[in-house]
């Protein structure tokens, strides 16, 4: 039991640097742009992809050896990928992931379940992305990572030599490699908050644009200096500003503020 409480720990760990990476990469500009569109150019999947596709390397570059296995976050990071950025994102990215995981361990014991669950994982997390309501994705996203998890044991079992030995490897990393999958929904949670903070953002400055139109349209019925005035009082107290000013192609019409 404790030796599978330190795998757990060990997938978290690596988790936790992959949601660390992403919230430093959320933070610059050209990939919040990205998160904000609906469609998106060959050259910025292609760009998303190959930034998910290095999670995944790393994924599996940083797993824990086990009996001929790895411990690791690898399909996390595949799922993550065509969950917020659709299926070619997911489908390629676990295509990368599969092979690379194959190539370094060429006739390991997991080195063929892991290499289809990385696709199958891709192609399910593009489902994902393209069926299910956004509110919801970061919930069916650690379902869709248990059940390719789950898949991955169940295909180390019978792809081991002997029953025993795959059982032996199941028992070993079955449970920290599925529990894992719930950092999928942590991944997914704080990327979509990025589009959430500009959702809400938006909302406020409508709300104050109304507000704003709202108190100065009486203003506007009768047009004179102590009106407009009386208007840049408003929006000056209203959007905090030091100082706002009225004016036409010529002259300025009505100043409050500072200066």
């Amino acid at each position: 039991m404790h030796e599978i409480f330190n795998m757990l720990l060990a997938v978290f760990d690596r988790a936790a640097l992959m949601l660390i990476c992403l919230f430093f990469l959320i933070r610059i500009r050209l990939f919040r742009e990205l998160l904000h569109k609906s469609a998106h150019s060959p050259k910025e999947l292609l760009a998303v992809t190959a930034i998910f596709s290095l999670f995944a390397l790393f994924s599996t570059w940083s797993g824990v050896p086990v009996e001929g296995s790895l411990v690791n976050v690898r399909i996390i990071a595949v799922m993550s990928g065509g969950i917020l950025f659709g299926p070619w994102v997911g489908i390629i990215t676990g295509v990368i992931a599969g092979i690379h995981r194959y190539l370094i361990d060429i006739g390991g014991v997991t080195a063929i379940p892991c290499f289809i669950t990385s696709i199958l994982a891709g192609c399910i997390s593009g489902w994902i992305n393209l069926k299910i309501p956004k509110a919801q994705r970061w919930r069916v996203g650690i379902l869709g990572g248990m059940l390719c998890e789950t898949l991955t044991m169940i295909l180390v079992i019978v792809w081991a030599p002997t029953t025993a030995l795959g059982i032996d490897i199941v028992s070993k990393i079955g449970i920290p490699m599925i529990l894992g999958s719930v950092c999928i929904g942590f991944i997914v949670l704080l990327v979509q908050s990025v589009e959430g903070e500009k959702e809400a953002s938006a909302a406020r400055q409508a709300k104050l644009a109304l507000d704003i139109a709202n108190k100065t349209l009486p203003l506007f019925r009768h047009v004179n200096s102590e009106s407009l005035r009386k208007v840049c009082e408003i929006i000056r107290d209203d959007i905090h500003a030091d100082a706002v000013a009225i004016t036409n192609t010529d002259h300025v019409l009505a100043y409050v503020g500072v200066g």
